[in-house]
């Protein structure tokens, strides 16, 4: 392998009896080098949206959620809350009250999901973070509140602040007829405005669990209790544990929102596979570059082949070459992709622009996985690039 390779080194440097061979192995290697550079800017870009969505996400996928197996509600157990409470790798939790009802602001309606939490709920989900107007609050002057997720501010065009409370319906289990008197109603003052991520922002209204207990008439009752983890890498093992009693059942963040994160996944593979095509068809000047190159040294070939050299180690030769214009332009992708990684998350180059972001810049994050991945398809590509028209051309070039 040693000759083919000294060989190939040689005429990869070694002028050429056509300039336009060079030009094409240049063009060529900066097709690979902006391709593998693209590849993983963008998909670092995309693992950073990810993390900011998981993140941003976190006051409403905690690590370990426990429902009731059958109906909306359940009553609070004792001997549940003290096993919870025993389980040394839980670092908290937490009961809500969860159901849909319907706000009325002004003339204004729009169903909405009201969680009902303890008054220690942003110590522990740390929600302030995506608050953009207001503060966490559950009670003022003796009132009250309500966080909103911006979607319902846009929908109801609530006015924040303590003057002005909107309204909150919820059908009365009890009743026997069908009118306004059979509707449970609490009047909440919206504080604040949240934003985390599209479908929470229209959906989720935030208040006391008291007022979520009234107004859904669960007297002590829960929708589900919300558990974090001291290692979050240890759910599965926590959730193995708390799995026994048949009358709840318990999942993690993946399993409550399986849909959001096989959407983050699926986008980012189709991303990947279109980048990946794109590089493909760049790799066609690695075939014009290499069929050039053997039609210009096929009076090589034939010496080649006088002394005794095999078409498969002549093959080689060309196959080491489309090689290293693969890996030369791979590797100075890589390192350029880096550095623009690195500049981005380090400086904020490119800004989301003008808007009410939790962050300025566009966020980036690189995963190892995912440029192991990028170099072994950039590396299969270049080969298969050179493979098929060096195998053909090399034997019809020696057919003697």
């Amino acid at each position: 392998m040693q000759l083919p390779l000294f060989i190939a080194r040689r005429y990869l440097f070694s002028p050429k009896k056509q300039h336009v061979i060079n030009i094409i192995s240049i063009i060529s290697t900066v097709g690979i080098t902006i391709g593998t550079a693209a590849l993983v800017i963008v998909l670092s870009v995309f693992n950073g949206i990810d993390l900011l969505l998981d993140d941003a996400t976190g006051s409403f996928t905690p690590d370990l959620t426990l429902s009731p197996a059958r109906g909306k509600f359940a009553p609070v157990d004792t001997a549940l809350e003290r096993r919870l409470a025993q389980e040394p790798e839980i670092l908290h939790y937490q009961l809500v009250v969860e159901e849909i009802a319907l706000a009325k602001f002004g003339e204004r309606l729009f169903p909405v999901i009201v969680k009902g939490v303890e008054a220690d709920y942003d110590r522990h989900a740390h929600l302030s973070k995506n608050i953009l107007i207001g503060r966490f609050a559950l009670e003022e002057e003796g009132e009250p509140t309500a966080i909103l997720g911006a979607g319902i501010v846009s929908a109801l065009k609530v006015r924040v602040g303590m003057q002005s409370p909107l309204t909150l319906y919820y059908p009365d289990r009890t009743a026997r007829s069908l009118s306004t008197s059979s509707l449970n109603s609490a009047r909440v003052y919206p504080v604040a405005i949240f934003s985390a991520q599209q479908e929470v922002d229209n959906k989720y209204l935030i208040t006391g669990i008291a007022l979520a207990r009234r107004l859904f008439d669960v007297e002590r009752g829960f929708s589900k209790i919300e558990i974090s983890l001291r290692n979050p890498g240890d759910r599965s093992n926590v959730k193995e544990r708390l799995s026994g009693d048949p009358s709840y059942k318990i999942e993690d963040k993946y399993e409550v929102n399986a849909s959001f994160y096989a959407m983050m996944r699926s986008e980012k593979l189709v991303i990947f596979l279109l980048l990946l095509f794109i590089l493909g068809i760049a790799s066609f000047n690695i075939i014009a570059s290499i069929s050039m190159l053997i039609i210009d040294k096929r009076e090589d070939l034939a010496t080649y082949r006088a002394l005794g050299m095999s078409k498969e180690r002549l093959v080689s030769i060309f196959r080491i070459e489309g090689l290293i214009i693969t890996l030369a332009g791979a590797s100075v992708g890589l390192f350029a992709g880096f550095t623009l990684c690195f500049l981005q998350e380090r400086f904020g180059l490119v800004s989301l622009g003008e808007g009410s972001y939790l962050i300025e810049a566009y966020p980036v994050k690189i995963v190892w996985s995912d440029i192991l991945i990028i170099m072994l398809a950039v590396l299969a590509i270049g080969s298969a690039a050179s493979h098929f028209p060096v195998k053909y051309l090399v034997h019809k070039f020696t057919k003697k």
